[in-house]
């Protein structure tokens, strides 16, 4: 027989033994979902989100693209609220317009908004013959639907192709009979291809979708009737075009928003090292130091790569004051090149990773907490390969920010990746 002291502290062992598995599963549970545990404790405005996370039916799945949808049926009386109007900015050089992201979307996607949203059953249904596609393009604006010759200010007449492409623009007056036919597709996303259109989609699709090589030659829904597949050459050629669009479009989307923070807003920075160890041992890592910033309240989250990868204060101060506002609170640790801040005109408020007592909080709450917490999900990103590849490191790095853009705003990539392109190839 045991006494009552030796079953009262059975009972706190396993009391406190089963305390310890509950908080080891919410943290597993946090980390895969990439919630922040801690920011309740200093935020008093931190929500966490009440979501379902779907996947998609289409091969997409397995590449984590996951979106939030709706279950509530249209007969449950749940009526979708009166959008948003959104403002805009003009572009750079007075061409087209960056529309306002709005507020973050932290709901689930109504009916209506996920049958807007392109899969791959609809890219077959909508793009799967040449006519389709060349409506398609034409619909959105991404070859011209008409052309003036230069010499007799009238319009030219559009000469079918027999290859199946855009065609040509030809003048039928004068000396102009003579002169060579102007491709439609000059300076626009579609010059010079190679392919056929229906694979061109279907690429700027699964580019869009962020698909691996292999699940694009895998579900290319073409290659029984061609009986052949796609190269793994074309499929790197084409991703980068697709790349280099939204690259492009993101820096100057970067620009013309302007700067984060300002007087009376907190701005947390912190910089990591993106690589991988050597031999895949020790602490040393090879690889590239970027710069992280983001505003207390806001989705705007800022990446910079430092060059040479070098970490001083003649090469962070710069980053800092081209994304952040003269006169904003910014929060860092005790990184020495920081020190400096407050000489441009910033409030530095630091807080001690080595402090025993407080490593995460400081005593007057300043903390990096939620830069720190962006990391995980930037380098989730990364493949291996691309830790180390000086090429196009640089412009993974804003190709992560445009798609972390379309997930937090529930935008649809593959209408967002043909935005990009309307801005950049302007017809």
């Amino acid at each position: 027989m045991c006494s009552s002291t030796d079953f009262r502290i059975f009972s706190t062992t396993r009391l406190r033994f089963w305390t310890l598995i509950f908080l080891l599963y919410c943290t597993t549970l946090a980390t895969l979902l990439d919630i922040d545990l801690i920011a309740p404790l200093y935020d008093p405005g931190y929500v966490f989100g009440h979501r379902l996370y779907c996947f998609s039916a289409t091969p997409a799945c397995l590449l984590d693209t996951r979106f939030e949808v709706d279950m509530t049926s249209e007969s449950s009386g749940h009526h979708q609220p009166e959008p948003v109007p959104s403002t805009s900015s003009a572009g750079l050089d007075g061409g087209p317009f960056f529309e306002d992201d709005g507020p973050y979307v932290d709901r689930h996607l109504y009916t209506e908004e996920v049958l807007q949203r392109w899969n791959l059953a609809k890219v077959i249904r909508k793009l799967g013959t040449n006519e389709q596609c060349v409506a398609f393009a034409e619909e959105q604006g991404l070859v011209s639907t008409q052309k003036t010759c230069r010499t007799h200010r009238t319009l030219m007449r559009l000469a079918k192709s027999t290859n199946k492409s855009f065609g040509s623009w030809c003048c039928t007056k004068g000396t102009c009979k003579t002169k060579s036919k102007i491709s439609r597709t000059t300076g626009t996303f579609f010059e010079n291809i190679k392919i056929e259109l229906v694979h061109v989609f279907y690429l700027m699709y699964a580019f869009a979708q962020k698909w691996s090589y292999d699940t694009v030659i895998n579900e290319d829904p073409y290659k029984e009737e061609k009986e052949k597949c796609l190269s793994r050459a074309t499929i790197n050629d084409w991703f980068n075009y697709c790349r280099e669009s939204i690259v492009i479009y993101q820096m100057d989307k970067n620009e013309c928003v302007g700067k984060i923070g300002g007087p009376g807003k907190i701005v947390q920075i912190d910089e990591s090292k993106f690589g991988k160890r050597k031999y895949n041992r020790g602490r040393h890592i090879e690889g590239h130091w970027v710069l992280g910033m983001i505003e207390d309240g806001s989705e705007d989250l800022r990446l910079e790569v430092c060059p040479d990868n070098i970490r001083s204060a003649e090469v962070l101060v710069p980053l800092i004051k081209k994304h952040v506002e003269v006169g904003t609170t910014i929060h860092t640790d005790y990184w020495r090149a920081y020190d400096c801040l407050a000489e441009h005109g910033y409030t530095h408020k630091k807080v001690n990773h080595s402090d025993p007592d407080n490593p995460f909080v400081a005593e007057d709450g300043t903390h990096t907490q939620r830069i720190e917490s962006q990391w995980r999900a930037v380098k989730r990103f990364f493949k291996k390969d691309n830790f180390n590849n000086v090429e196009n490191f640089s412009d993974v790095i804003l190709e992560y920010l445009w798609r972390r853009n379309m997930f937090k705003f529930k935008k649809d990539p593959f209408l967002e990746l043909i935005n990009a392109i309307k801005y950049v190839y302007k017809v």
